[in-house]
């Protein structure tokens, strides 16, 4: 009663403290954030204030309030927007002011990690809402992309910037009169964009397609490499494109987050929720450790270095192949267990054909990324490398004498020791990802209890029912979420949504089938007992 009431509060209450100092950690460093330059929560009575007096300006004297800077940067008919990684909307690049900083400072700090370009002011455009808006010029020539992406968007090179991948998905060239009020991250100000645009000198752009001798000896061969692959597949007749763009569609599907869902579904339904609580560790654990070397080793993709390359849309950084590593991962546990049940069973009736196809279906997924244009071929080597030692040291600790894992993932004390240990990463790496997977974590440690310890026996039928009520929680929950957060222009807020939206997730993910699960066990049991 003691570990289970007096012992869980203050295990809650330190979870909540690391929770809320990764968050505000991540608040002071997200630079736009909570800039309202619609300024509601400020005051409602600030919507606009216009253009104010010259004198002003040049006086640089900074009303009160105002708390950020804001960099107008304009190529002919367009102006350089990031989109974001946290609300994923558009926005302007610009920041907080810190102290011992001045407003112009602030602008030209936040350009050059937001998108990498080097700006210097122009003049005083407008103060708005909390923000001070300025004109901006590049000092060099924009490096901007031959190719546009999947919203017919120009994209600036910005992989190179301090803050892409943890705070900016893309950076672009756009023509503010083709951005819908739904896309910016601040509606009311979509129409101010052509006015700031009007008074801003126009910055010079140098268009490339190709960047490869900006990398390395090995990814320059893999350039080739993938080109002439891409270039062989092009040139076949439609009908074996067709066929080729179905297959990589297939293979690609395990780093999908619909077809992880899917496999959690599956899990549910004919394992129950101690299997489950595997795939979770191990889902978890990928993705940690995927995020961990992606962001510690940002790598471009290869796209970003030769456009053309680019078959489907992505963000972030290219090592190591997040999917190749979930496909290894996830082909390779299913190889092992089918593998025990036939040594188990004492034959080896179709093991062979069966290897053959998890190995090829991994195969495909490297292929997959590679002819996708999002991973070179190394990063896919080295993420089937990775995927294979983490399912032998999975095989080991499954039959581990000491600390086997069903008895690791029956105890609070592991999800604990996770939860605390995630949860510091995310306060030092302030990766939203990180937070997100500290809440998955958290809800695991608080719904443990519920998880039936011992088998259960129950009818197919009742299993699949289970599973669907889940699926159907999850479906509600992420809708909600997604609405909450979208309706959001504050980071800190979106993230706060997310996690909670996270922690409900996985939360019901793990209460709802173990409730139902025991439920429906003890029904049967009755049912049978009085028919006995």
């Amino acid at each position: 009663m003691f570990y289970s009431t007096k012992t869980s509060i203050y295990v809650v209450w330190l979870l909540s403290f690391l929770f809320l100092f990764s968050s505000s950690s991540y608040a002071v460093s997200v630079s736009n954030d909570s800039i309202p330059l619609d300024n509601k929560a400020l005051s409602e009575n600030s919507v606009y204030e216009g253009l104010l007096h010259a004198d002003l300006a040049q006086k640089d004297i900074i009303p009160e309030g105002i708390v950020g800077s804001v960099c107008v940067i304009r190529h002919d008919d367009k102006i350089v927007m990031l989109s974001e990684v946290i609300t994923k909307k558009l926005s302007l690049p610009g920041g907080y002011i810190d102290p011992g900083n001045t407003a112009e400072e602030a602008a030209v700090r936040e350009a050059l990690e937001e998108t990498g370009l080097v700006v210097s002011i122009d003049k005083l455009l407008q103060y708005r809402g909390r923000a001070a808006i300025y004109s901006c010029v590049a000092d060099t020539p924009i490096l901007v992309s031959s190719q546009v992406d999947h919203r017919n968007y120009t994209v600036v090179a910005s992989w190179f910037a301090e803050d892409f991948g943890k705070e900016v998905r893309r950076v672009y060239l756009i023509d503010p009169d083709k951005v819908n009020s739904d896309e910016y991250r601040y509606p009311d100000d979509t129409k101010l964009l052509a006015k700031w645009i009007k008074n801003t000198p126009n910055s010079e752009i140098t268009v490339y397609s190709d960047l490869s001798d900006k990398v390395n000896a090995l990814h320059r061969f893999e350039l080739t490499l993938m080109n002439d692959f891409q270039q062989w597949v092009k040139s076949q007749s439609n009908t074996v494109k067709s066929i080729f763009d179905v297959t990589m569609t297939v293979v690609n599907l395990p780093g999908e987050a619909y077809f992880l869902l899917f496999v959690a579904m599956v899990v549910i339904a004919f394992y129950g929720p101690m299997a489950l609580l595997q795939l979770f560790v191990m889902l978890i654990g990928v993705i940690f450790i995927s995020s961990l070397l992606k962001h510690g080793v940002a790598s471009p993709r290869p796209f970003y270095i030769m456009p053309e390359l680019q078959q489907t849309n992505a963000y972030g950084f290219s090592f190591p192949s997040g999917h190749t590593l979930m496909a290894t991962v996830l082909w390779g546990m299913l190889w092992c267990l089918i593998r025990e049940k036939n040594c188990e069973a004492k034959t080896s009736k179709n093991i062979s054909l069966f290897s053959l196809f998890i190995v090829l279906m991994i195969v495909g997924q490297a292929v997959a990324r590679v002819w996708y244009g999002v991973h070179y071929i190394s990063d896919t080597i080295a993420s089937i490398t990775l995927g294979i030692v983490i399912v032998i040291l999975w095989s080991k600790w499954r039959h581990s004498k000491e600390i086997p894992l069903k008895h690791s993932i029956a105890s609070k004390w592991f999800w604990l020791g996770a939860t605390i240990f995630v949860g510091v990463i995310a306060s030092v790496t302030q990766l939203p990802d990180h937070v997100y997977l500290f809440s998955a974590l958290l809800a695991i440690f608080l719904s443990i209890e519920f998880v039936p310890k011992y088998s259960l026996t129950l009818s197919v039928f009742n299993r699949c029912v289970t599973a669907l009520i889940t699926l159907i929680g999850i479906v509600v929950i992420g809708y909600f979420v997604s609405s909450l957060a979208h309706s959001s222009t504050v980071s800190l807020i979106v993230v706060a949504i997310n996690s909670i939206g996270s922690f409900v997730a996985v939360g019901w993910t793990v209460i709802v089938p173990s409730l139902l699960y025991k439920k429906l066990a003890n029904k049967a049991c009755s049912l049978k007992a009085k028919f006995d």
